[in-house]
């Protein structure tokens, strides 16, 4: 029963939250429509509609301040909607009385039926508001709810990660065990990369895609590479296949940090609109872990959503209050802009600083940062575009031209014929050097 009321009390706050910031959101959607009116009426000028907008918004976008609140409005009633499910749970069972002699059956579907004036009552009494209730209602009768839990799993094992273990997870032991520092690196790397795999796991891993890597090539060379010498022959195969095992090693072991990296790119790109939005969030009032979880609960940073994810496990499951949270995930992001972040709200919250203040001005510095950098990617690739129309337009041309001219003196270059270089030129050399800048530029731009 005790577990029961407190899920109660939960329910109730969440109510009373999606309530108040539902009567927020309905006189902000007022006052903006009788801004509208205004307009269309021509009784305020364009500049004094901005200017209202922006005073009731507070600086932010109307079109995301409105979705902000629906979306922590939506996360309120989700969380009324699991602890509905949990309570549900708790009495799945029906409730059988056993009737005395000449009494009938109780039909307990009758008892909760309620006439209209009996619901009013009933309303009345529990402080329900009827428009939350009956939103409440539509949402439990979809068949696919939105649920912003997530399920966590601390380790799941996979089939290769399994066999891999088994042939040698002796030789892995005694490798970290004696070589400790060759391996700090790659745990540090699978920690930032957010693979769900276990360090000892990963480093078999290695050893048996070496494995793999040295008898595939071993074949492959011995059969396709032939002599007259078999002994020769598989010698050579397998001295290009060890080399080969040795490469494959090497791919994976460096695999994490790769990872780690392509994350902290794209984490730096989302970074900016994902401090607007908590921005948002702490704006309206919200409490600083809900700002996280109104985070996760959209799918618009799927980068950054699994450094969230963390944040929100570590206090919802682990118990770690949010300052242990914030530096624990800090510690193991790749992305240092994310680091500086988690760690300036967390100086915030211990010294009882405003934490919208901090938030709204940490997001106004993470727009411009963000602008500056778009607009030096812009001249970047002005000038790529200049080499590009150097390189790969302007001199084809003149080599073609060039071409053309030692056609006609009937000569050749090298002792190859001149409409043999232009066909491999035409076919080969030009389609591959255009993938291959188009593969550069898409490297070096942010997406």
């Amino acid at each position: 029963m005790e577990d029961i009321k407190a899920l109660v009390g939960k329910m109730t706050d969440a109510a009373t939250e999606a309530k108040q910031y539902k009567a927020i959101l309905n006189q902000l959607v007022v006052r903006c429509e009788e801004l509208d009116q205004q307009l269309k009426s021509k009784k305020i000028t364009k500049e004094q509609y901005d200017s209202q907008i922006s005073a009731i918004f507070q600086g932010r976008q109307k079109d995301l301040a409105i979705k902000q609140l629906r979306d922590y409005i939506n996360v309120q009633l989700s969380e009324l909607d699991k602890n509905a499910s949990l309570i549900e749970d708790a009495f799945g069972e029906e409730v059988r009385i056993a009737p005395t002699k000449g009494e009938e059956k109780v039909n307990v579907k009758n008892i909760m039926t309620l006439n209209r004036l009996q619901k009013e009552k009933f309303m009345r009494e529990a402080n329900i508001d009827e428009e939350l209730l009956e939103e409440f209602v539509k949402r439990a009768k979809k068949k696919k709810l939105i649920d912003v839990r997530v399920e966590y799993t601390v380790y799941k094992t996979s089939g290769y990660g399994t066999y891999a273990n088994k042939l040698f997870d002796k030789l892995s032991d005694r490798l970290v065990n004696n070589y400790p520092s060759l391996f700090k690196g790659l745990y540090q790397s699978l920690r930032m990369s957010g693979l769900k795999i276990m360090s000892k796991t990963y480093i078999s891993m290695i050893f048996l895609n070496s494995l793999i890597g040295f008898l595939i090539s071993w074949i492959f060379f011995t059969l396709v590479w032939k002599d007259a010498s078999v002994i020769i022959q598989i010698s050579r195969g397998l001295g290009l296949a060890i080399v080969f095992a040795a490469l494959t090693g090497l791919v994976s072991y460096f695999y994490p940090s790769s990872v780690a990296r392509e994350k902290e790119s794209l984490i730096k790109n989302e970074l900016p609109f994902v401090i607007i939005h908590m921005s948002a969030v702490a704006g309206s009032g919200a409490k600083p872990i809900s700002i996280f979880s109104t985070i996760l609960s959209t799918d618009e940073y799927p980068a950054t959503k699994d450094e969230i994810n963390k944040i929100v496990n570590y206090v919802n499951i682990f118990g770690y209050d949010l300052s242990t949270a914030l530096k624990s995930v800090a510690r193991s992001t790749p992305s240092l802009l994310l680091k500086d972040l988690l760690s300036g709200i967390v100086n915030n919250i211990e010294s009882g600083g405003d934490l919208k203040q901090f938030l709204s001005a940490v997001a106004d510095e993470a727009l411009n940062r963000y602008r500056l950098e778009r607009q030096k990617y812009v001249e970047v690739v002005a000038t790529y575009s200049d080499v590009y129309t150097a390189l790969l337009i302007a001199a084809p041309l003149l080599f073609f031209v060039s071409l053309a001219i030692i056609q006609t003196l009937g000569g050749q270059i090298g002792g190859v014929p001149v409409a043999t270089i232009a066909i491999i030129g035409t076919y080969v050399v030009i389609p591959i050097v255009n993938v291959g800048y188009y593969f550069f530029v898409d490297a070096v731009v942010p997406k």
